[in-house]
């Protein structure tokens, strides 16, 4: 199944697209802002994606630009019941950064999640000190709730982000509105 954004497409990872997985996981800036613990190797990859493709809890899409992967996408910890899960995004090509693409796949993706999966709320954990990411989040209507305890790994202070279903609909009918 693929997803289109408006420059962006959303598609299943492929085993072609592996290699650019782990040169991610293995790039220190990107790394720094993503948080996650992304694969370094291939066997790690394979793992990432089996353990992916094996739940009903967890949905990733590669982030594709025509035919360059260029990040990755996900719902995880999808509480069917309570209606939400956790968002988790990365461009892993930083000559991509700051252009808006990981906005054009968060708006993506939670088109899906509220519209197909039905979810009621979606939220994120962010690093206070990225501001990248926040900008994006608060473009794609997330709002921030408050702030978690400082990470354990690294010291950095994370803040908690959240849209609803309804604010998120509300809002895309305002922008197509004035469009």
């Amino acid at each position: 199944m693929e997803l289109h954004g408006s420059r962006i497409k959303l598609r299943p990872i492929c085993n072609d697209d592996y290699p650019r997985i782990v040169s991610w996981g293995k790039n220190e800036e990107v790394e720094y802002f993503s948080g996650g613990s992304y694969p370094t190797t291939l066997d790690e990859c394979r793992a990432w994606m089996a353990t992916a493709l094996s739940s009903r809890n967890r949905v990733r899409f590669g982030i594709a630009l025509g035919s360059r992967l260029i990040g990755d996408i996900e719902l995880d910890h999808i509480a069917w019941r309570r209606g939400d899960a956790e968002l988790r995004v990365r461009i892993g090509e930083k000559d991509l950064w700051d252009l808006g693409y990981g906005t054009d796949a968060v708006v993506t993706l939670l088109d899906y999640a509220f519209g197909v999966m039905n979810l009621n709320c979606v939220y994120l954990k962010v690093y206070a000190d990225n501001h990248r990411a926040i900008r994006c989040y608060h473009k794609a209507g997330f709002k921030k709730e408050g702030k978690l305890a400082l990470s354990r790994l690294n010291q950095r202070e994370i803040y908690l982000m959240r849209v609803l279903k309804k604010e998120f609909l509300r809002r895309q009918f305002r922008l197509a509105a004035n469009s």
